[in-house]
Parts: structure tokens; sequence; C-alpha cells
């Protein structure tokens, strides 16, 4: 069995992002803790250590993949609960990621836009947030998430299609 891709590569400001969202039933407070408490992240991503706050770097680990390497995270923004802004760095590479999140008629919203350079191999990134978004979403509503067998290879031919749509519209005049 294989868990369908839902997220795209859209134009951004700073050239392109990967946009995936993710819906709860659960107030923008509850999710906004999944999301920034180590104790809660540890669930479904990872952890991290460190003093937290707008400007300053936090180590983070990623728990969710065994042997992982804490790494340098700068917090580029963090408006609670509506908004988190960091960049991880690892070695000379660094990922730009944007969380939002908003709260309607008792549900709650995610939107995670991790910026990229459509001249890297990124195929692999859409699928990683598809899963550990979708590990979330799971360990938020008190259910077992699935195994990431189930979203590679299966995702990539979609996050393939995305990236060359993106180059496509890029060149296009």
């Amino acid at each position: 069995m294989s868990i369908p891709a839902t997220g795209h590569i859209e134009r951004s400001d700073s050239g392109h992002d990967i946009v995936i969202e993710r819906t709860f039933r659960a107030t923008i407070g509850d999710v906004w803790r999944s999301i920034v408490e180590p104790e809660r992240m540890n669930r479904w991503i990872g952890t991290w250590t460190g003093e937290a706050g707008p400007g300053k770097r936090v180590m983070f680990t990623m728990t969710a993949e065994d042997g992982a390497e804490p790494e340098e995270a700068l917090i580029h923004q963090c408006e609670a609960p509506r908004l988190l802004d960091v960049e991880t760095f690892s070695g000379d590479a660094s990922w730009r990621m944007r969380v939002d999140l908003s709260e309607a008629d008792g549900l709650t919203t995610v939107v995670l836009r991790q910026s990229v350079a459509l001249d890297e191999e990124i195929t692999s990134y859409g699928v990683g947030w598809e899963y550990y978004l979708d590990r979330l979403v799971a360990v938020h509503a008190g259910d077992d998430f699935a195994d990431w067998d189930e979203y590679y290879p299966a995702q990539l031919a979609h996050w393939e299609e995305e990236v060359r749509q993106a180059r496509t519209a890029a060149t296009a005049p």
C-alpha cells in the first residue's frame, strides 16, 4: 500500500517552495505546542535543546531517524501560535522552513513551506515532509502512523513531476 502525495511546488519570494498542508480537528494552541515543545515534537520528528527565540540558535535532533546527528537551527521568526520560521544547518548546507497555522470552525490548518533551489536534487524533500506531517497528524490524533515504505519510493513520481513542472515554468519566457 502507498499513501498519495498532496504537496506541490510553487514560486515564492525566495524562488520556489515545497508546500504541504495538513488539517487538525484541534485548537491552534494545541497544534502549535505539538510543533514547538520538545517533548511533543519528539513523538513525530525530533527534539531541540537550547534557549529558543527569534534570532537564537538551538540544536535540533531528528529522533525519527536512527543515528541522526544534532543540527544547528536558527529561529528567524516565532510568533506563537501562528508562525515558526527556522533554518537548519548541516555542514555547508542549510534548509529554510516556515510553518503557518490558522484556525477556523474548530479546525487548525498547518502549511509547511521549505525553500528549495530547483537545480538541486529535491524530490525526496517533498516525500520526507509528507511523511513527517502525516506522523504529526497521527500522533496528534492518537493513531499509529504509516511506515516510511508507504511513502518512499511510491511518492517519488509525484515529486519528480512537481520539480519538472516548476523547472519548465521557471525557464518559460
